[in-house]
């Protein structure tokens, strides 16, 4: 048995092409050509890795750091508040350890 598949434009992204030809055929289905996400119709964001987030949650983690009018997710209506838990947990401070001049020379 052969199976043929409709051809898709060639996405950055595969996980784009893999929601796309799962049938996910809402036409409010929108796929970031930026970042990759899909954002579904109720406002579902589908990340390449983990679990489905909000818009609040992808604006803080990515869209506010990419100056692209092509970013999907700008309109602060639909994008909501952002919360703490919607950013990224900050870290520690990391040592970097520096050689002195004695230690390099041995």
């Amino acid at each position: 048995m052969v199976i043929i598949l409709p051809t898709l434009p060639l996405l950055v992204n595969p996980i784009q092409n893999f929601l796309i030809m799962i049938g996910n055929n809402s036409e409010n289905l929108q796929v970031c050509s930026i970042c990759g996400v899909s954002i579904a119709e109720d406002g579902q964001v589908n990340f390449s890795d983990g679990k489905p987030g909000t818009r609040a949650r992808l604006y803080a983690r990515v869209c506010q750091y990419t100056e692209k009018p092509e970013c999907i997710n700008r309109e602060t209506e639909l994008i909501g508040e952002l919360t703490a838990q919607d950013r990224y947990e900050t870290g520690e401070d990391l040592t970097i350890p520096t050689l002195s001049t004695s230690q390099a020379t041995n």
